[in-house]
């Protein structure tokens, strides 16, 4: 008898501890107590339900990401809704990256794919075509700047699209009828790669889409010299930036659940890679 009262003291003890959630576990709550918020945020015509899919798809096949702050993951994904992007599929319109920060520990870091700019390009009806191409070596390519600038591109039929051939990038775009052009040198490509937050992750599309990522940046920085959106302002304050949750980061005044008051920060300072 004793030892059957000892067994039933220790189960009523035991029954009273807490038990341990799982990162994937307190995603899932978090996601699904801030489905209103991330709805919001979403522009219309968009399933809130396949976008969160879509984040914990991103978190299963990496899970450094589920080691990450939690709030950080759920910044970027805002981010990434607000800007109708659906982050991590095979379309490659936008990244979360595992980083590690000295003051919080594993953050996300949000990168827009080279898709993905094109995409909100074209989406905000500025432009009425716009475009980016890689120039390998073996390719006839000039261009001529000024008063009356000029580019010409003769891709070689039989030369080779390996990125470590890549020479230069061009992105085009027309504002009513008007060409313009920007056109990066392999040096230049490599120098905004060195400065890039996300190129330092041994997740980082750099490494395993460098001709996209290239592209990406001749469509920024020709995206600099078109007329602005709101949408594509934000859109390149926010790229490539590990970011905390603020109180404006949603829409319709919808609030996050979960998030204390000392998660209400912006940047945070990158200091080293996470490694698989």
């Amino acid at each position: 008898m004793p030892g059957q009262i000892e067994k039933a003291a220790e189960a009523a003890a035991s029954a009273n501890v807490p038990a341990q959630v799982s990162p994937k576990q307190r995603l899932v709550t978090m996601l699904a107590d801030n489905k209103g918020a991330f709805s919001a945020s979403l522009p219309s015509g968009m399933s809130v339900d396949r976008f969160q899919r879509l984040l914990l798809t991103a978190a299963n096949t990496n899970p450094q990401l589920l080691a990450c702050n939690p709030t950080s993951f759920l910044a970027a994904g805002v981010t990434a809704a607000q800007l109708g992007l659906e982050p991590n599929d095979p379309r490659g319109l936008a990244y979360l990256i595992p980083f590690k920060d000295k003051n919080r520990g594993q953050i996300v870091n949000f990168i827009i794919g080279y898709r993905g700019m094109l995409d909100l390009a074209r989406r905000s009806g500025i432009v009425s075509s716009i475009n980016a191409f890689p120039v390998f070596e073996g390719d006839t390519f000039e261009y001529h700047l000024g008063l009356e600038p000029k580019l010409t591109h003769v891709p070689n039929e039989d030369g080779d699209d390996d990125p470590a051939k890549l020479t230069h990038v061009y992105a085009v775009a027309k504002v009513q009828g008007e060409p313009q052009f920007v056109v990066l040198t392999r040096k230049q490509i490599d120098r905004t790669r060195a400065s890039s937050q996300g190129a330092r992750s041994s997740y980082s599309p750099w490494n395993t889409h460098y001709t996209e990522m290239a592209l990406k940046t001749a469509l920024r920085k020709l995206c600099k010299w078109l007329p602005q959106t709101v949408e594509m302002a934000q859109a390149q304050s926010l790229d490539d930036r590990a970011l905390m949750l603020r109180p404006d980061m949603l829409t319709d005044g919808v609030p996050m659940s979960g998030v204390a008051a000392d998660d209400e920060v912006t940047d945070a300072e990158i200091i080293e890679t996470v490694a698989e």
